[in-house]
Protein backbone atom coordinates (compact mmCIF):
# COMPACT_ATOMS: atom_id res chain seq x y z
CA UNK A 1 0.00 0.00 0.00
CA UNK A 2 2.54 2.51 0.77
CA UNK A 3 4.59 1.62 -2.66
CA UNK A 4 1.52 2.43 -4.16
CA UNK A 5 0.59 5.52 -2.58
CA UNK A 6 4.66 6.85 -3.37
CA UNK A 7 4.07 5.71 -7.05
CA UNK A 8 1.32 8.05 -7.07
CA UNK A 9 2.76 10.76 -5.27
CA UNK A 10 5.85 10.36 -8.17
CA UNK A 11 3.26 10.71 -10.88
CA UNK A 12 1.52 13.87 -9.80
CA UNK A 13 4.76 15.85 -9.21
CA UNK A 14 6.17 14.46 -12.27
CA UNK A 15 2.75 15.08 -13.52
CA UNK A 16 3.15 18.97 -12.44
CA UNK A 17 6.73 19.20 -13.33
CA UNK A 18 6.11 18.54 -17.25
CA UNK A 19 2.64 20.61 -17.16
CA UNK A 20 5.00 24.13 -15.64
CA UNK A 21 6.44 25.90 -18.79
CA UNK A 22 9.65 24.63 -20.76
CA UNK A 23 12.37 27.19 -21.07
CA UNK A 24 12.72 28.98 -24.13
CA UNK A 25 16.34 30.48 -25.53
CA UNK A 26 14.94 33.05 -27.79
CA UNK A 27 11.70 35.82 -27.14
CA UNK A 28 10.53 35.16 -30.59
CA UNK A 29 9.30 31.72 -29.07
CA UNK A 30 7.90 33.47 -26.35
CA UNK A 31 4.36 31.47 -26.08
CA UNK A 32 2.39 33.64 -25.57
CA UNK A 33 3.63 35.93 -28.31
CA UNK A 34 0.91 34.50 -30.83
CA UNK A 35 -1.56 35.27 -28.29
CA UNK A 36 -0.86 38.94 -28.47
CA UNK A 37 -0.93 38.89 -32.52
CA UNK A 38 -4.20 37.61 -32.40
CA UNK A 39 -5.39 40.42 -30.16
CA UNK A 40 -3.95 43.14 -32.43
CA UNK A 41 -4.38 41.80 -35.97
CA UNK A 42 -3.40 45.12 -37.84
CA UNK A 43 0.05 45.29 -35.63
CA UNK A 44 2.78 43.53 -37.28
CA UNK A 45 5.59 41.55 -35.80
CA UNK A 46 8.86 44.62 -35.54
CA UNK A 47 11.22 41.36 -36.82
CA UNK A 48 9.14 41.14 -39.66
CA UNK A 49 9.35 44.44 -40.94
CA UNK A 50 11.42 45.82 -43.44
CA UNK A 51 12.73 48.13 -40.87
CA UNK A 52 12.79 47.28 -37.52
CA UNK A 53 11.62 49.18 -34.23
CA UNK A 54 14.92 49.96 -32.40
CA UNK A 55 14.94 51.71 -29.15
CA UNK A 56 16.56 55.13 -29.76
CA UNK A 57 17.28 56.09 -25.64
CA UNK A 58 19.15 54.56 -22.67
CA UNK A 59 17.92 51.80 -21.59
CA UNK A 60 17.12 52.20 -17.75
CA UNK A 61 19.05 50.09 -14.92
CA UNK A 62 16.14 47.68 -14.79
CA UNK A 63 17.00 44.73 -16.10
CA UNK A 64 19.30 42.71 -12.96
CA UNK A 65 16.00 43.25 -10.52
CA UNK A 66 13.89 42.01 -13.03
CA UNK A 67 15.35 38.81 -14.05
CA UNK A 68 15.96 38.14 -10.24
CA UNK A 69 12.33 38.47 -9.45
CA UNK A 70 11.51 36.59 -12.55
CA UNK A 71 13.81 34.03 -11.28
CA UNK A 72 14.71 33.08 -14.80
CA UNK A 73 17.39 34.22 -17.04
CA UNK A 74 15.24 35.17 -19.76
CA UNK A 75 12.45 37.45 -19.45
CA UNK A 76 10.72 38.87 -22.72
CA UNK A 77 7.96 41.76 -22.88
CA UNK A 78 6.23 42.64 -25.88
CA UNK A 79 6.20 46.29 -26.22
CA UNK A 80 2.82 47.32 -28.68
CA UNK A 81 4.00 50.22 -30.67
CA UNK A 82 1.91 52.90 -32.33
CA UNK A 83 2.83 53.97 -36.32
CA UNK A 84 5.08 56.51 -35.08
CA UNK A 85 7.02 54.52 -32.55
CA UNK A 86 5.42 55.58 -29.30
CA UNK A 87 5.19 52.75 -27.08
CA UNK A 88 1.22 52.41 -25.84
CA UNK A 89 1.25 49.04 -23.95
CA UNK A 90 3.00 46.60 -23.09
CA UNK A 91 3.04 42.84 -21.54
CA UNK A 92 5.29 40.05 -20.37
CA UNK A 93 4.94 37.10 -22.77
CA UNK A 94 7.92 34.76 -20.63
CA UNK A 95 7.74 33.43 -18.30
CA UNK A 96 3.88 33.07 -18.10
CA UNK A 97 2.31 34.77 -15.05
CA UNK A 98 5.37 37.11 -14.75
CA UNK A 99 4.56 40.92 -13.84
CA UNK A 100 6.57 44.03 -14.05
CA UNK A 101 6.12 46.56 -11.06
CA UNK A 102 4.33 49.78 -11.79
CA UNK A 103 7.83 51.70 -12.01
CA UNK A 104 9.66 48.66 -14.28
CA UNK A 105 6.48 49.43 -16.70
CA UNK A 106 6.27 52.87 -16.93
CA UNK A 107 9.67 53.01 -17.31
CA UNK A 108 9.46 50.90 -20.45
CA UNK A 109 6.87 53.13 -21.45
CA UNK A 110 8.94 55.71 -21.73
CA UNK A 111 11.17 54.13 -23.98
CA UNK A 112 11.86 56.28 -27.46
CA UNK A 113 11.10 53.70 -30.36
CA UNK A 114 11.95 54.44 -34.56
CA UNK A 115 9.34 53.18 -36.31
CA UNK A 116 8.69 50.06 -37.70
CA UNK A 117 8.31 50.38 -41.69
CA UNK A 118 6.98 48.25 -44.37
CA UNK A 119 7.36 49.20 -47.74
CA UNK A 120 8.97 53.06 -46.84
CA UNK A 121 5.43 53.03 -44.94
CA UNK A 122 5.12 53.54 -40.99
CA UNK A 123 3.38 50.77 -39.38
CA UNK A 124 2.30 49.60 -36.05
CA UNK A 125 4.05 47.31 -34.29
CA UNK A 126 4.85 44.51 -31.82
CA UNK A 127 8.18 44.85 -30.54
CA UNK A 128 9.97 42.69 -28.11
CA UNK A 129 12.90 43.30 -25.19
CA UNK A 130 14.43 40.37 -24.73
CA UNK A 131 16.38 40.77 -20.96
CA UNK A 132 18.81 37.87 -20.38
CA UNK A 133 21.64 36.63 -18.59
CA UNK A 134 24.55 35.67 -20.97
Amino acid sequence: MIKIIALALSLIAAGAISAHERPISSCEKAPLLTYYQKQLPDYILGAAADTEPKIQSKIPYIAIPILKRANSRLVCIVVVLDETGKAKDLAVSYPAGFRLTDNEREQILALQWSAAEVAGQPRPSLANIDLELR
